[in-house]
């Protein structure tokens, strides 16, 4: 099974949101498993940005501490998934379908097509809605995998 994670995924796994715990049986699971993992390059970039911030604001670390941390996070994140680079014809798919108002859930959607993914997985999946139902990639909530495919 090839899963591509939205960002949300990922952040909530890492800040311990409201569904971490989800989040990572579902990242046991597939790795146990051997399901390719893919989270897209603008991902990469965005997690970068959100987690400096979240070690600047909820920790005293020293600036030398926050950046060993997020290193060490980051080749965490990068030994779990593979990173998906969209083509430009995605960028522009992206950009102009209209089945979306918010253009970064359209990149995403549109990466995950590009790399041929089974799931979708995130945690605003009624961002995805209308995606979901002509798209030949199953868009899912953590818990909606967990149901389908940890019984």
């Amino acid at each position: 099974m090839t899963i591509f994670c939205d960002t949300n995924i990922i952040m909530e796994y890492l800040q311990q949101r409201k569904q971490a715990e989800q989040v990572g049986r579902i990242l046991s699971y597939t790795v146990q498993k051997g399901d390719d993992l893919f989270i897209s390059l603008g991902s990469f970039y965005t997690i970068t940005y959100l987690l400096e911030i979240y070690l600047k604001k909820d920790f005293s670390f020293s600036k030398e501490e926050r950046s060993e941390r997020l290193r060490y996070i980051l080749n965490g994140v990068l030994t779990m998934f593979k990173l998906a680079d969209a083509s430009s014809d995605g960028m522009k798919d992206g950009i102009n379908d209209f089945l979306f108002d918010d253009l970064e859930d359209s990149y995403q959607a549109h990466t995950a097509l590009d790399m041929n993914c089974d799931i979708l997985l995130t945690i605003n999946e009624r961002h995805f809605r209308k995606f979901n139902e002509v798209s030949s990639v199953e868009v899912i909530t953590p818990q909606e995998f967990i149901d389908t495919y940890l019984k």
